[in-house]
């Protein structure tokens, strides 16, 4: 096995600090000052609308703003066919015909499925769709629930809430042609219940995704619809409902997520719910299930729950949104299976109810968006003071699977604070109340500045594993076809300038000097075209200039020289080899 080394200087020491949130209120910002409709019960949805690795932005129930970097946003004309005109608006997001380019379901007193042209525009789709036309729904969700690498379509009606009504809900399965058959023979799909938020999830991680809706009758306890899709069992789709505990408690449910708090492999349960019922959190014991305490499980009238690591340090943390509050609350995962107490994240002008997660600025921690009724759509970037952790994050392309990769899980390890440790993500196309976040799956790495190994397990069953990847990293994986750094991801906006000369180099290296003789190096990595570290020797001249030496076996090529400064900022630049 080939061994990869590198010397550094000084390595950064990670420790953990509370994530700052900062509310974006650049008057110049789109984003932060449009006029929004005035229903109370609006989600948001970060996608990378022209693939230039810069997360775009839709804030329900009709608006799109396209991310140009350094923070900026340019509004775009409304997502046509979007409508408003009930108290509820969600979406969701994905490429549904295969096209490279993200399409969207919307979720509102006319529901729709709107195709993206290619050029930011969309066209309405839902003639295509039998029994769509006038469909009002409280929510939608993507995903691909037969493996076909086609996403399949969801729309839900919560009874008692829309006008007109009632209806079921509505779902369809994409065919290989991109027809859609209306489905049938479920509860969800027969019945009329108040169906409020779907999430699709492989909640037993064998390889199919199962469904799972939240149906608060808001204020009392009534059944929630959760299903295992049987793909694997059967070789076809089908759903059985789960009756077994936890999944035949009376909830007044509305967003269910499933995530691996606590590192040892399996998916967690947290659901948020209304006032009939206090939230529920249940750690997963290889398929058993124990109710957990913690701080938001003693509370009810909860809309979101969304998960990430938001202070990197390599555990996921979970942001609330409760009814009729204009405020966004953080519970820290402590790493010893407990939380903190709770802080505010972001409080806005007006009530919040959906919040999605993406890194906006690329500067390498999350982010968030928040939607709701009058003022409560904000903007809140992390902040957070350093030392905040290493990460990486990893765009997935589908070939087999559906482009999105929707379904996909990753596995990740390395070594954390001394601990050799495995983090889960999972490619979902709805997370959150009415909202889902990027897609680009985001890990914190702790102290750890290389990637031991990563597993992707595509929905078309293709597994691949990736090893000796750099952290600090945005990646490009295509199923099949290997991975690579994305080259094209903005810098930090406030990190130094380098220069990196000669360049091209030779075997004798070359000098990499910043161009702020304020700022001091304190690392520097060397890594190929997949981000894979690479040997390096380095001789350091003065706080500002370093000169690299590199192993005499270094091939000719491109590689990336990242520069880590002492405030923990970094700058990578592209290097041509001889």
């Amino acid at each position: 096995m080939k061994h990869f080394w590198i010397f550094l200087l000084l390595a950064p020491v990670t420790l953990a600090c509370q994530p700052t949130f900062t509310k974006v209120t650049d008057p110049a910002n789109p984003a932060v000052t449009f006029i929004n409709s005035t229903a109370p019960y609006k989600g948001t949805s970060w996608i990378d609308l022209n693939d230039d690795n810069l997360p775009d932005l839709f804030v329900c129930p009709k608006s799109l703003f396209r991310n140009d970097g350094n923070g900026q946003f340019t509004q775009l004309p409304d997502l046509n066919g979007a409508t408003a005109g009930q108290g509820a608006a969600g979406a969701s997001w994905g490429d549904v015909d295969n096209d490279g380019y993200p399409d969207c379901i919307t979720a509102s007193l006319v529901s729709g499925y709107h195709r993206n042209n290619g050029d930011q525009t969309f066209a309405l789709e839902s003639s295509n769709l039998p029994g769509m036309e006038n469909y009002p729904a409280w929510d939608c969700a993507l995903a691909d629930v037969d493996n076909n690498g086609r996403l399949d379509l969801l729309f839900v009606h919560a009874n008692g809430f829309h006008n007109p009504g009632p209806f079921s809900c509505r779902m369809y399965r994409q065919q290989h042609d991109g027809s859609f058959n209306l489905v049938s023979g479920y509860e969800f799909t027969n019945q009329l219940a108040p169906y409020t938020i779907p999430t699709w999830a492989d909640y037993d991680l064998d390889g199919d995704m199962d469904l799972f809706i939240g149906a608060g009758p808001a204020g009392t306890p009534g059944p929630d619809f959760c299903y295992k899709n049987l793909l694997k069992e059967n070789g076809t789709f089908s759903l059985q409902r789960l009756t077994a505990t936890p999944f035949n408690v009376f909830q007044d449910g509305q967003t269910y997520n499933f995530i691996d708090f606590d590192n040892d492999g399996d998916l967690d349960i947290c659901l948020t719910n209304y006032n009939g019922a206090s939230n529920r959190f249940w750690r997963n014991n290889n398929g058993s299930y124990t109710a957990m305490n913690t701080p938001f499980t003693t509370q009810s009238g909860h809309l979101a729950n969304v998960w990430g690591d938001l202070d990197n340090d390599g555990d996921l943390d979970v942001l609330i949104t409760s009814d009729a509050a204009p405020t966004v609350r953080l519970f820290r995962n402590n790493g010893n299976g407990t939380f903190n107490s709770g802080t505010t994240a972001g409080s806005s002008t007006g009530n919040i109810c959906g919040v999605a997660l993406a890194d906006y600025d690329n500067d390498g921690d999350l982010d968030f968006y928040t939607n709701g009724g009058g003022g409560g759509r904000a903007l809140f970037r992390n902040d957070s003071p350093p030392p905040n952790g290493n990460w990486a994050a990893f765009k997935l392309y589908g070939v087999q699977s559906n482009r999105s990769a929707i379904g996909a899980v990753l596995r990740l390890k390395a070594v954390l604070n001394g601990q050799p440790t495995w983090q889960i993500r999972h490619v979902q196309a709805h997370n959150s109340f009415q909202s889902q976040n990027e897609l680009r799956q985001h890990f914190g790495l702790a102290d750890a500045t290389a990637i031991d190994s990563l597993e992707v397990r595509w929905p078309s069953g293709l597994v691949e594993v990736f090893a000796g990847l750099a952290g600090n990293s945005f990646y490009k994986i295509v199923e099949g076809q290997g991975i690579s750094v994305l080259t094209g991801v903005q810098s930090p906006e406030n990190s130094p300038l380098v220069s990196v000369y000669p360049n091209p180099v030779s075997d004798q290296g070359c000098r990499v000097k910043t161009e702020d003789g304020n700022a001091s190096i304190a690392a520097i990595q060397l890594f190929d075209a997949s981000g894979r570290l690479v040997p390096l020797r380095t001789n350091r001249v003065d706080n500002t200039s370093w000169h690299l030496l590199f192993d005499n076996t270094l091939a000719p090529g491109s590689y990336f020289v990242r520069v880590v400064f002492e405030d923990y900022s970094t700058r990578t630049s592209v290097i041509y080899k001889h």
